[in-house]
């Protein structure tokens, strides 16, 4: 309990991010577009279909405040490659607000996720 309030105090004194979903979008298409490289090679734009997709799924599947989480937390894995020139904070604003959450709502994050990478696998890059 004490932790929670903790958390709800810093995340308070820290500055906000946007609530613009369209940025969200851009801000998780690129994140997926970066880790497609990663595990898949290729070039960003050919990731972009399958990272549309994604976040289009993402989107819909998980309202407007995981959305947010999700978009934050994965600008704040990306570290120098972000879009958010302060990852930290976009990282621990995620980490702070995925823990406000509660546990039902928690739980179903994998799910989520797990859910919009099957609905667009098909539009994955394949390499040449």
């Amino acid at each position: 309990m004490f932790a929670s309030l903790i958390v709800s105090l810093a995340a308070l004194a820290q500055p906000a991010f946007s609530d613009d979903p369209a940025l969200y979008s851009d801000w998780l298409q690129h994140a997926c577009r970066i880790q497609q490289v990663g595990h898949s090679g290729g070039e960003p734009v050919d990731h972009t279909e399958f990272c549309a997709c994604f976040d289009a799924e993402v989107s819909e599947a998980a309202g407007a405040e995981i959305y947010r989480m999700f978009a934050l937390g994965i600008q704040g894995a990306l570290r120098e490659q972000s879009l958010i020139e302060d990852w930290e904070l976009a990282r621990d604003t995620a980490a702070a607000e995925a823990g406000a959450m509660s546990l039902e709502t928690q739980a179903g994050y994998p799910q989520i996720l797990q859910n919009s990478l099957l609905a667009c696998v098909h539009l994955s890059y394949q390499g040449e």
